[in-house]
């Protein structure tokens, strides 16, 4: 490829990435949009099922004191100080979004000295940083790489930092089988989401070069995670909307309505994929 050419495929991946991380820092991502889902999800989470989902996923990882997991995507750092917390394990939370990392950062300032000083987080792009070879014993993601078109580049990275016998974990977004319905692509063109099916998530993992790939769906368990969220939004209606806005509850109150209509409709779907290096 002449030079020329790399060097404006590399201008336009850096224009596309500052573009995403400004569209996260400034809307879905705002510090009041973070907030808002916290409500929610619990305290330094923000994503499905907060510390419930995390707790039934992580426990599948087998980790022991001192293994060092990357997370991808941290957040709010709720995954990486319960992992830290439970485990004793040391944790490096990655995320594009600014607002992320610095609520991350002021919650590890609250931590406990045996959790702070094993959670360090970056605000970094996971495409294009740099992954030290054969470093960590678990990279671990939560519904983060759905905005990310080359996703067997990126999973290639992952296999490359990861010690041999390490484990990979990954939540999510995925889309169904089926012809979708029109308003399922307009929302998935809204948030420029790259998406596939569980199956075909779990392809480009193995073309990555992991083994013992599992792509389970988990759209039920998602179902049963928002339908307890909505119970329990519903409850602190009066807390949040003082907090916020009567706008700021129907909002999210008819987001998850949607995502009640789009998994149900198999237009939606969300997978949890397992593998080793």
């Amino acid at each position: 490829m002449p030079a020329d050419s790399s060097l404006d495929e590399e201008k336009a991946s850096g224009e596309k990435t500052r573009m995403l991380k400004e569209w996260l820092d400034q809307n879905q991502y705002s510090r009041k949009g973070i907030l808002r889902y916290e409500a929610i999800f619990g305290r330094t989470y923000v994503s499905e099922g907060g510390e419930t989902t995390t707790r039934e996923f992580v426990a599948q990882l087998n980790l022991k004191p001192g293994m060092k997991v990357l997370d991808i995507g941290c957040g709010t750092g709720g995954s990486a100080f319960y992992m830290a917390r439970t485990y004793g394990v040391d944790v490096h939370g990655v995320d594009l979004a600014t607002n992320m990392i610095e609520l991350a950062q002021d919650y590890r300032a609250e931590m406990e000295p045996e959790v702070k000083h094993r959670v360090q987080f970056y605000l970094d792009d996971a495409t294009t940083m740099a992954y030290p070879r054969g470093f960590y014993d678990v990279v671990y993601s939560r519904d983060t790489i759905l905005h990310i078109d080359e996703k067997e580049e990126l999973f290639r990275k992952f296999l490359h930092t990861l010690k041999p016998g390490g484990k990979l974990m990954i939540s999510d977004y995925c889309h169904g089988d089926q012809e979708h319905s029109q308003a399922f692509k307009e929302y998935v063109a809204g948030r420029d989401y790259k998406l596939h099916t569980v199956k075909g998530y779990g392809a480009i993992l193995k073309r990555a070069g992991f083994r013992e790939v599992d792509p389970a769906d988990k759209t039920g368990l998602m179902v049963d995670i928002m339908k307890m969220e909505l119970d329990k939004f519903v409850k602190i209606k009066e807390k949040f909307v003082d907090e916020f806005s009567l706008e700021d509850y129907n909002y999210l109150i008819q987001g998850w309505r949607n995502k009640l209509v789009r998994c149900s409709a198999g237009d939606q779907a969300w997978g949890l994929f397992t593998c080793t290096k």
